[in-house]
């Protein structure tokens, strides 16, 4: 593909890593609360206030636990995602504890891209690992991951390390490498339209929660 056609090659590293353990920078669960504390606390608050004069509170409280139980099972998901580093290869553990096994065998090339973060001209670092084929073995977003962390995975294996001159947009790493990408970042109204669906039955499941079926005020 074009953007790989125009990437540098930076080097490779001949010893083997040391078995070690890389994790998600410890920011992202940071942010998670901050944001997650701005949009669901204001909300309940004034919910709570206007069901307490009518004895309704009880199924604000049931409301309120049943999202903050989505959250702390998102964050428990969160603490656990991991990439193992060891002299055979690397194991990626993702979010639903599902283990990609990558032989060290299979690593062909590791790609370094910088992506600009939307209209900004601030970039986001990732991380591509291909075999011989192209195919991609592993992704790793400056978002989730240090580029401290992403140099790590690069150099861990013995192979060449390319790197894109100058930083692209996501439309184009999404034109001429869509192959890369999630399927949610080919075809970004998809994704859209998959987040709303998510918020609506999120909806429907609190209103369900706070209705009399449900529990009925004294």
């Amino acid at each position: 593909m074009p953007l790989r056609s125009s990437a540098a090659t930076m080097g490779r590293v001949t010893q083997k890593p040391e078995p070690s353990v890389v994790r998600p920078r410890s920011q992202v669960l940071g942010q998670t609360r901050i944001v997650a504390g701005a949009l669901i606390l204001p909300v309940f608050a004034a919910m709570l206030w206007f069901a307490l004069p009518r004895g309704t509170w009880p199924r604000v409280i049931i409301a309120f636990l049943f999202v903050l139980a989505l959250y702390l099972a998102g964050a428990f998901l969160l603490r656990h995602v991991s990439i193992r580093l060891t002299s055979g290869g690397l194991i990626e553990r993702g979010f639903f504890f599902h283990d990609n096994r990558i032989p060290a065998k299979r690593i062909a090339t590791a790609y370094l891209v910088d992506v600009y973060r939307g209209v900004s001209t601030e970039t986001n670092r990732q991380l591509f690992l291909l075999d011989s084929t192209g195919e991609l073995l592993l992704r790793m977003r400056g978002e989730f991951w240090t580029d401290a962390d992403l140099e790590r995975v690069a150099t861990a294996f013995d192979v060449p390390i390319r790197h894109l001159p100058d930083p692209v947009t996501a439309a184009q790493l999404r034109a001429e490498s869509p192959e890369l990408l999630y399927w949610f970042e080919r075809w970004p109204w998809v994704g859209g339209l998959c987040v709303a669906g998510a918020i609506s039955l999120l909806a429907l499941t609190l209103i369900a929660l706070m209705s009399p079926a449900v529990l009925v005020a004294a």
